[in-house]
């Protein structure tokens, strides 16, 4: 019985180096990427830079999946529900990894306990954009418009919940106006109907709000930051604008499932920062009207429950239900 005892314990010692060296090897294969929204949008195009120079560091191929619907809930329950071996990773967002919970309280994960944050990329405020042929050029001029068509107007969203309907919900009730909810499985989808006119307005996210605004397919009338963001410094805060006290802002985070080791979320971390701040990144991200930041798992953890208090708020005051 003792010689068996110490057989095991030997065993147990030796497996260690082994599984430090595995974890210390990683990756050594095919790395799954999972993005929760179809292609084309902010998340899609901000996960292919990332990928692209990740995949270079490591000498691995690191494949994108565009996993959407349910507003980000199907592709979030798979990576919820992959292996915690840090070959599964996604780009979540403010949606679907925090006020998801609040709207949806059926979901088939939970957005904190079933994951592991790596860190928070950064944020990107929105821009109010609207079709290229409503006659209105700042955001009291539209509402001016959009008071006087028979019936109200339309507006579109990513996702029913997402911060982009929040925000024209918020807008519609400050306003006074009336606006009918259309919303798309993401951003991408919307746009081509906001640039031919069959919805009136929507808030986008930056990074897929400024080229279409700088190809004159939209109008952008102003930004829900609180001060100007860089990479949009003629563009007018919503607050310049008339609308005091409308500032919002999501972000964007990059997520492992529950119970990942420990080194492979330190290096996963320090890998993407390090990516994050590389000159020829920066050049990118300010061209995307993204601003990033990069933090240690812990300091992403704790922003993504204090997030919840705040869009709490917000989901109460504009009175957003989702079925």
């Amino acid at each position: 019985m003792l010689r068996r005892g110490v057989s095991l314990l030997i065993a147990g010692l030796l497996a260690l180096p082994l599984a430090a060296m595995a974890q210390d090897a990683y990756p050594s294969r095919t790395v799954r990427w999972v993005v929760p929204f179809p292609a084309g949008g902010p998340t899609d195009t901000l996960s292919r830079i990332l990928v692209a120079r990740l995949a270079e560091m490591w000498g691995q191929s690191v494949v994108v999946e565009n996993k959407g619907g349910a507003s980000g809930a199907i592709g979030t329950d798979s990576v919820a529900k992959a292996q915690p071996d840090g070959y599964t990773l996604m780009l979540g967002t403010q949606s679907t990894n925090a006020s998801n919970m609040l709207f949806f309280p059926n979901l088939p994960y939970d957005p904190i306990k079933d994951f592991q944050p790596l860190t928070l990329i950064g944020t990107a405020c929105m821009a109010l954009v609207t079709a290229p042929n409503i006659p209105a050029n700042t955001p009291r001029e539209f509402v001016e418009w959009a008071k006087k068509q028979d019936g109200g107007v339309s507006y579109a969203s990513a996702a029913p919940g997402s911060s982009q309907h929040v925000a024209a919900e918020l807008m519609v009730r400050r306003a006074d106006m009336k606006a009918t909810h259309v919303p798309y499985r993401g951003s991408s989808a919307a746009m081509p109907d906001l640039m031919s006119g069959r919805v009136a307005f929507m808030f986008d996210n930056l990074p897929s709000a400024l080229p279409a605004a700088r190809a004159g397919k939209v109008k952008a009338l102003a930004q829900t930051c609180a001060t100007r963001s860089p990479s949009a410094p003629d563009l007018p805060t919503m607050e310049e604008s008339g609308f005091p006290d409308f500032a919002i802002e999501g972000w964007y985070g990059i997520f492992a499932p529950a119970r990942t080791p420990k080194p492979i979320v330190d290096k996963l971390s320090a890998d993407i920062n390090k990516v994050l701040k590389e000159p020829e990144s920066m050049e990118k991200w300010k061209t995307l009207g993204f601003d990033p930041i990069g933090t240690t798992p812990e300091a992403f953890a704790e922003r993504q429950k204090a997030d919840l208090a705040y869009w709490k708020k917000m989901i109460d005051y504009t009175g957003i239900k989702v079925e």
